[in-house]
This record gives structure tokens, sequence and C-alpha cells, in this order.
């Protein structure tokens, strides 16, 4: 669990991109990265019309400043278009969401059918059209488990509104037994709606197998309204 956990972690952040590990010095130019998010319905996209992005996930790399709390070594951001009621323009409206990223326990392994891979959860908050990522709880809580004590690092906060996380933020000191610094993951991510957040908070983790923790976790309950990815242009038959 503790391994896998860790992988999904890095995959989470960065989608695509490459991530230092946590402590690590982080490479220059080690990776940027920005995808598309196209809305779904129904398990299709916006198919009625030209589809267009409803917006993107990008990430980079972050290194750690004297006196704030750890980055984890990589920062990521969402972009949501608000959702104005026009089809040819997919948004998002105000309300609570979760992004679920699944991703291979090792670097270059599959995703999908390998009953080792996970997805770890991430929930966010949208209000007034602007975006909230909610920290893992264990790294954002002072006086908690693992931040903010004697002999612990400082603890993250929220960006209210700016929709913008790191690594740490999420994922708190996982990564700090990844092999090497700069080494790759891959991820893919949807973007679902958070039916319960009070049984959904990031850092929930689920394995291929149907195991998760913790096991009253729901953040895979919700409808799937965005994936990230390339949408099909017309008349390509």
């Amino acid at each position: 669990m503790r391994r896998t956990s860790i992988m999904i972690a890095v995959g989470t952040a960065t989608a695509l991109a490459v991530a230092g590990a946590a402590n690590a010095a982080v490479l220059k130019g080690s990776g940027k990265a920005s995808l598309s998010i196209i809305a779904t319905s129904g398990g299709h996209g916006n198919n009625t019309n030209d589809a267009k992005p409803s917006g993107t996930i990008s990430a980079k790399p972050a290194p750690a400043k004297v006196g704030v709390a750890p980055t984890g070594g990589a920062s990521f951001a969402l972009k949501l278009a608000k959702d104005i009621s026009d089809p040819t323009k997919p948004g998002y409206a105000d309300g609570e969401y979760v992004v679920d990223v699944e991703s291979s326990p090792t670097s270059d392994g599959d995703i999908v059918g390998n009953p080792a891979a996970a997805e770890f959860f991430i929930t966010l908050t949208i209000t007034g059209g602007k975006c909230t990522i909610h920290g893992n709880p264990a790294f954002t809580t002072p006086g908690g488990t693992s931040c903010g004590g004697t002999g612990q690092p400082l603890c993250a906060t929220d960006a209210v509104g700016k929709c913008s996380a790191t690594i740490y933020q999420v994922a708190g000191n996982l990564l700090a037994a990844v092999d090497q610094p700069g080494d790759p993951f891959f991820g893919r991510f949807r973007l679902r709606t958070n039916l319960t957040p009070a049984t959904c908070h990031t850092g929930d983790l689920c394995l291929g197998a149907g195991t998760c923790a913790p096991a009253t976790t729901t953040c895979k309950s919700g409808s799937v309204v965005g994936v990230g990815g390339v949408a099909l242009g017309p008349f390509g038959f």
C-alpha cells in the first residue's frame, strides 16, 4: 500500500510531468506539462459541436524555500472554465469536485489491467467561479500527526481561489522513498463530482484490486464530468 501510494502521489500532481523526490534538489528543466480537460456527459465529450477544452491541468518543478512549508518538488494548477450554459463552451458550475488520478505502481508500468495500479484523490471546491484545491489533512492541519509539531515540517495552506497546490500539500512526504529524483511518472486523470465531501478527502486512495484507504471513502462515487486528453476532431474517417 505504501509503495503504491508513493507512486500515485507523483502521478497525481504532475499528470504527465516529471517530479523530483521530496527533500531532493529539483532538476532545472526536469519537466513541465499541460494537458486539456475535455468535458464529458454520458461517457462522451461535447460531440454535438467542435469540442473545446473545459480546462487544463499543468505542472512544473517547485524548489523548496526556507521558512515555508516544503513543496515536495513540484506544483500543479487547474484552470476550469465557468459554466455559462452554452454547450459550445463547456464549463463547471459552483460545487464540490474531486480529481481522480490513476497511476501505475512503477514509473514504467501499465495502468490498465494492473491490479497494483491505484487512484489517488484530490478534492476541490468551486465558489463564485473560482476554484480552491484542498490539501491532505495530515499535511495542512497544525498539531496533527505529520506537520506543525516539534521536529515536523511546517504545514501547507490551501491557496484559496487560485486552484493550485504543491505535491507536499496533497501528498506530504510520501515521495521520500521514490527511487531517484527526476524519475518520470505517468498518470491519467478524471474530474468527478464530489457527492459527499464529508467522506471524500485529498489523500484518499483506491487500489486497482478494489481496496480503498480509508475503506469508507466515497471519492469514486461521483459522476465523471471531465477527462484529461485530446478531443477527436470532426470528419476523422
